[in-house]
């Protein structure tokens, strides 16, 4: 993780420079990210597949997180880093037109000064799952109910990006 290079992008989200992630995290410095949120099931039955980061993560050791997140490296679009973050934390094979896009969120503290790209990924939940342990801690299943109820009793479990993606999830689906 250390030796990746992040394109450094303007306020417009316009590539200006590259560097590697410590540098960009240690200055603060926009960058881009794709969260994708997994789901299976239908009306009240629907499941949310939640990540718990590795406890060897640099920020948030085991919190929830999105179903699977990442940095996007420097060249890469949002779409191909989110396939590629599938492939890498959760072992779904996808490509980019199965993804539907929600939108952006805009950087800030909360988002780690981040452009978030989000995504919805529907999937059964028999589908085959895979990580790897120096980056994802568990992937589980939870019904969205239990969840949502989860992110409010307790929203110190939750990573504050991910508080950030679900609350603007709801605010982009809750309008169609």
């Amino acid at each position: 993780m250390a030796d990746d290079i992040f394109d450094i992008v303007d306020e417009r989200d316009e590539v200006v420079s590259k560097a590697p992630r410590n540098y960009v995290h240690a200055h603060n410095l926009l960058h881009r990210s794709a969260q994708v949120l997994i789901f299976c099931g239908l009306g009240g039955k629907r499941k949310i597949l939640l990540q718990m980061r590795s406890k060897f993560k640099d920020r948030h050791p085991r919190k929830y997180t999105a179903s699977c997140s990442g940095h996007i490296d420097s060249g890469e679009s949002y779409e191909q880093g989110a396939v590629r973050e599938m492939r890498e934390e959760t072992g779904i094979i996808c490509n980019s037109n199965q993804l539907r896009e929600i939108g952006k969120l805009s950087p800030s503290e909360a988002t780690g000064w981040e452009f978030a790209k989000v995504y919805e990924y529907i999937c059964d939940e028999s589908v085959k799952l895979s990580f790897p342990p120096e980056e994802v801690e568990s992937l589980e299943w939870m019904d969205v109910e239990s969840f949502e109820n989860l992110i409010s009793e307790k929203p110190e479990l939750f990573t504050p990006m991910f508080l950030e993606v679900y609350a603007f999830y709801l605010s982009k689906t809750l309008k169609r």
